[in-house]
């Protein structure tokens, strides 16, 4: 693998896991801030509920960024992915407590899966390859953000306060 990749990957694993060490470049490096991390601390109840009328969930992002790892896979393996829905990505808006766990997961046997798969590409001499691989990280990151912020919303000290939480 060309040693490029491995910043890449290294980007990666902070929007997705969260930092390690004192370096960090995308999100803070204190645990809890990549993805997968902050979902956790979120329950089903809060992974469905949307910060208005007609608003996203944290448990629609969560499985639009699954699909979109799955998806990307399926190029990594030589397949241009029929039969894929983007607007099929958003569909899961609301889960229970058991729906939740196994999204959350998928979403990490996803990232890790995807990262293998990158480890073992030799040829990044396909441009679109090389593209798609690079969009991962806006991605995730705009999705991590998207997240944060559905957090912030649903996770209310006046829920807290009430018992809610």
């Amino acid at each position: 693998m060309e040693p490029t990749i491995q910043p890449f990957l290294g980007l990666l694993r902070e929007i997705y896991i969260g930092g390690e060490g004192k370096d960090t470049f995308v999100i803070d490096r204190d645990p809890g801030h990549g993805v997968i991390s902050a979902i956790k601390t979120v329950s089903a109840s809060d992974a469905s509920t949307p910060s208005h009328d007609g608003g996203t969930t944290i448990a629609a992002h969560t499985g639009h960024l699954k699909w979109s790892l799955d998806y990307a896979f399926e190029f990594y393996k030589g397949k241009i992915p029929e039969g894929w829905n983007w607007d099929d990505s958003w569909t899961r808006f609301s889960v229970n407590d058991e729906e939740w766990e196994i999204l959350q997961d998928e979403l990490a046997a996803s990232y890790e899966r995807l990262v293998t798969t990158i480890n073992n590409v030799k040829d990044w001499s396909e441009p679109m390859l090389l593209k798609g691989t690079l969009a991962l990280l806006p991605h995730a990151s705009y999705h991590l953000g998207a997240i944060k912020q559905l957090i912030l919303s649903v996770k209310t000290p006046e829920k807290t306060a009430m018992g809610l939480q």
